[in-house]
């Protein structure tokens, strides 16, 4: 009789081990075949949405004013302003200078007056050569003017006027560089 009982023991033994491989085995399995986690990330309470590769452009009576492109940008509806990040803001060609290109680490374009704020490494280039590096420009779209408070870098070919302050005129191009200005012609051949 002890004989029977400790076989029936062994085979319980051996049933409860055999449960308890299968239970483990299903539930690893089970959780290696569950989808990955798709939520989309969390936006700021602000920020109302967030896009990729963003690109804006203002067309008026038929000609192109401006461009801006981004590589991502966050809409904030309770300021109306888009924030964006990794910037690239063209003035098309208007017969002087040629083509304006402006980039920038992060931009505010203000939705109603149609503004922008470029700020972070600001550095522009004209199809001429011209350049100009900064820290921070304001776009008047009204007035079709780049303006910067901050120290500016301006080069075009010989010249280069390091001062603070700046004003672009999008139409003319004139650029002035406003005070504490200095400028060095460099003579000779470029090269």
């Amino acid at each position: 009789m002890a004989k029977i009982n400790k076989i029936r023991h062994v085979l319980a033994t051996i049933i409860i081990l055999a449960i308890l491989y299968l239970a483990v085995s299903l539930v690893l399995k089970l959780t290696q075949t569950m989808p990955q986690d798709t939520r989309l990330p969390v936006l700021p309470r602000n920020i109302e949405l967030s896009l990729n590769n963003i690109h804006y452009s203002e067309v008026k009576d038929g000609v192109k004013k401006w461009e801006l492109f981004a590589d991502k940008g966050e809409f904030d509806k309770a300021k109306n302003v888009t924030l964006l990040m990794a910037v690239r803001f063209v003035l098309p060609d208007t017969g002087r200078n040629g083509t304006i290109t402006l980039t920038a680490d992060h931009a505010e374009y203000q939705n109603e007056t149609k503004n922008v704020t470029l700020s972070g490494n600001v550095f522009a280039r004209s199809d001429s050569g011209m350049e100009f590096t900064t820290s921070r420009v304001f776009y008047d779209a009204s007035r079709a003017l780049v303006t910067s408070q901050d120290r500016v870098r301006y080069t075009d070919g010989r010249l280069t006027v390091e001062g603070i302050g700046m004003e672009l005129a999008v139409r003319t191009k004139n650029v002035k560089v406003l005070r504490d200005v200095q400028a060095i012609v460099t003579t000779g051949k470029k090269g």
